[in-house]
């Protein structure tokens, strides 16, 4: 039944009705159900959100302590005996003394957890050494027949990685025994860290194995307090649940990927960043918090810890407050039923004039199918008999009135929409396209640009010369009016812009139709990948090099060293001829030479371990002049070096001398006429700051790029290793060096040296 009028009788008397019975007594009742609602809302999600908190809090403190405990055992003395005896082979029985001491400390700190079911120690070759497993409430030794080569395991590869005192958490996975899951499934988080006493060369891992069971009743108990279902994430995307009552189908983590639909892409991205916090998703409650697994101040991890959550359907919270409503419930419908009396009882009084007037009110509206209907023979009945005479009068004559002007609008319709939809489709093909398109008249000039072009173009205007803003249009419109069309690419403003232009002619004239876009970003990623692939590839041709010269050193070593001996024998036999001993004496020169060259590839391929110490690189330099001072003066060079005071730098002496004196050598060949070889070196911060420069012929530009390439050289008697183990020596000490030249006016090599007491290689 449609509402009265509010200006009628009726509509008054029902609204003072309404007012005075009903409007007070609602207010009171909405107000007491919101406030109602709100205080058991906020009690439960603060409730739900301190459970995870404090869950989170409990696990965080176990790893902690577990952590603490774990550092503490890779320092006792048994371990560290274990580990310098293994490491020098020293015999069986001590390996065994040691490792029977070892066992017993790992059993006593495996029966103190019983959440740790292995515990064992690897050595720098990743075999196992001691091992102990716990089988129900036995701890067993496992014998040394049975432990195992764990090398090739990522918690392995990985927490070998780690510094002695930090500490690797596994991501939680299945136990694998002799390339195998376990059965049944065993859920682990595996603890690590580096063992490395103070004069051993490699360090070796203690490792325990936690039960994952700690985390996953947690989880359980969790869904179980609340009758949800509870979860737990990694930061990896992938998750764990658990449902209240239920029993776990399986221990492998799943994709996140499937609860997205669930809970949406920003609760879950949330999650796996790490936050914490209480939501309304989905018509659920969903709190999670993160759980960390290691004290940040004392240790380092490589996994990123991990995320509980528990969800349960909303209505569960809201089951008692329904409970409470049933009071208000009763009262909003008596208030329903008291304002639907006064409804009835003004209608009834008043409704025939109501409905006159809303007929009327229709009428002048311009609705003339309005008719009102009024039982009865009074006067109000007939006042609505005539009210509908004059209603069907004025809808006879508006109709024949619209009827024309119908007749007349639709013949412009139809003959201007087809126009209105094709300049539409145009325009916004043109405006909302991504490339930047232009109109140019035979004079130049741009008749027509979208918006992209304008932002491609900075400044761009219509009817005015597009060579203002396109150096280039005079030369592209030519190429495009002979081939009938031009595609290329030109430089503007600091971009590059990819441009196709068409020549057209019709009866007006030519014209031309530009298509441009910005592809400095294609050609950026393009150069990038070009130069990615340049450096891939020398890594490539230098670790084959290596090998290479590796094997020829190896091969051709010993037969030469046999050779010199044979050599050396037959010189020093008292009957040997005397015109014999000259060629056995060219022989053993030749061999020397080849022994010489053998020993440049072993120094490019196999370089000493250098032994970084803080030194002075005037003391090192001192040496290095020594050995050249008296050739550069046979040569007419002169000597500069330009050392300020006391420098400083963490370097191998040995190799930092070697590494000098090739550039100093490299730079006297380069000036066979004499000149002026400068060094140079000044502290600049945390690093050391090396220059060689000659003042020789320099280096080709197309030359300078290979400089650094093994055997490459443009001199005949050199074999272009030299500069590679220059580059080797500094790479090894995590210096670089750069090479700048130009021809006819010498050549400069500088070094960024780490400084003595920055970061030690």
């Amino acid at each position: 039944m449609a509402l009265l009028r509010f200006a009628g009788l009726s509509r008054r008397i029902y609204l003072s009705f309404l007012l005075a019975a009903a409007v007070p007594t609602a207010i009171s009742g909405a107000i007491g159900i919101v406030y109602s609602l709100n205080a058991l809302k906020q009690e439960t999600l603060t409730s739900v959100e301190q459970e995870i908190l404090i869950r989170t809090a409990n696990i965080a403190r176990f790893f902690a302590q577990l952590s603490s405990e774990l550092r503490f055992l890779s320092q006792s003395d048994a371990l560290h005996q274990l580990h310098e005896v293994a490491a020098r082979g020293t015999g069986e029985s001590s390996v065994a003394a040691s490792r029977e001491r070892l066992e017993q400390d790992f059993s006593r700190f495996a029966a103190y957890y019983p959440h740790i079911y292995q515990i064992r120690y690897l050595g720098p070759d990743g075999r196992e050494l001691v091992r102990v497993d716990r089988r129900g409430e036995t701890i067993e030794t496992v014998a040394a027949g049975r432990l195992q080569d764990k090398s090739d395991r990522y918690y392995v590869v990985e927490a070998k990685g780690l510094a002695p005192g930090d500490v690797y958490v596994s991501p939680l996975d299945l136990n694998i025994e002799y390339g195998r899951v376990e059965r049944p499934e065993r859920p682990v988080i595996r603890f690590a860290t580096p063992v490395k006493p103070l004069n051993a060369a490699d360090a070796g891992l203690l490792i325990v194995n936690l039960n994952a069971d700690i985390l996953l009743d947690q989880i359980q108990q969790l869904a179980d307090a609340r009758g949800g279902i509870a979860y737990l994430f990694d930061r990896a995307g992938h998750f764990l649940s658990r449902s209240a009552g239920g029993k776990p189908d399986t221990f492998v983590m799943q994709p996140i990927e499937r609860l997205r639909s669930e809970f949406g892409e920003t609760v879950l991205d949330e999650v796996v960043s790490g936050g914490s916090g209480t939501t309304l998703v989905a018509g659920q409650i969903f709190s999670f918090a993160p759980v960390t697994p290691l004290d940040s101040q004392h240790a380092q991890t490589r996994t990123k810890g991990w995320v509980l959550a528990l969800a349960f359907p909303r209505n569960r919270l809201f089951l008692s407050i329904f409970n409470l409503s049933t009071l208000y419930i009763v009262l909003l419908a008596s208030l329903a039923a008291t304002a639907l009396g006064g409804y009835l009882v003004s209608r009834r009084l008043l409704g025939p004039l109501d409905d006159l007037s809303r007929e009327a009110e229709a009428v002048a509206a311009g609705d003339f199918t309005r008719r009102v209907r009024i039982e009865g023979d009074d006067e109000i009945a007939g006042l609505g008999e005539r009210f509908n005479i004059m209603a069907e009068r004025l809808q006879e004559l508006v109709g024949k009135l619209n009827a024309h002007r119908s007749r007349l609008t639709d013949e412009v319709r139809a003959r201007t929409d087809e126009l209105d939809r094709e300049r539409a489709y145009l325009a916004a093909v043109i405006q909302h396209t991504g490339d930047g398109i232009l109109a140019v008249d035979e004079q130049g000039r741009c008749t027509l640009a979208n918006d992209a072009a304008r932002q491609l173009i900075d400044g761009l205007e219509r009817h005015r010369p597009l060579v203002s803003w396109l150096p280039q249009w005079p030369g592209l419109a030519a190429a495009a009016a002979a081939a009938g069309a031009y595609r290329g690419d030109i430089s503007l403003a600091g971009r590059t812009l990819a441009l196709s232009v068409t020549h057209t002619s019709d009866g007006g004239g030519e014209a031309f139709i530009v298509v441009v876009r910005d592809v400095s970003e294609e050609r950026r990623l393009l150069d990038e990948r070009r130069e990615l692939d340049r450096q891939m590839f020398q890594m490539e041709k230098m670790t084959t090099l290596g090998e290479l010269a590796m094997g020829l050193a190896h091969e051709i070593g010993n037969p030469l060293a046999g050779l010199k001996a044979v050599t050396q024998s037959l010189r020093y036999e008292s009957d040997t001829p005397s015109h014999l001993l000259e060629a056995l004496g060219r022989m053993e020169g030749e061999i020397d030479r080849l022994s010489g060259f053998l020993h440049t590839f072993n120094s490019f391929a196999a370089p000493p371990a250098g032994a970084p110490v803080d030194c002075d690189l005037a003391g090192v330099m001192d040496d290095v002049l020594f050995w050249t001072r008296k050739e550069a003066h046979g040569k007419g060079i002169d000597l500069l070096t330009e050392i300020d005071g006391v420098v400083p730098l963490r370097a191998d002496p040995r190799q930092m001398k070697q590494l000098l004196l090739n550039l100093v050598i490299n730079a006297m060949h380069a000036m066979p006429e004499g000149g002026l070889l400068r060094i140079g070196a000044r502290l600049r911060g945390a690093e050391v700051v090396i220059e060689v420069e000659d003042s020789g012929a320099g280096i080709p530009a197309e030359v300078l790029p290979r400089i650094f390439e093994p055997f490459y050289t443009t001199r005949g008697e050199g074999t272009g290793l030299g500069l590679a183990i220059v580059r080797k020596i500094a790479q090894d000490h995590h210096a670089r060096v750069e090479a700048k030249s130009e021809p006819g006016q010498g050549t400069r090599f500088t070094l960024y040296w780490p400084a003595a007491g920055g970061a030690h290689v």
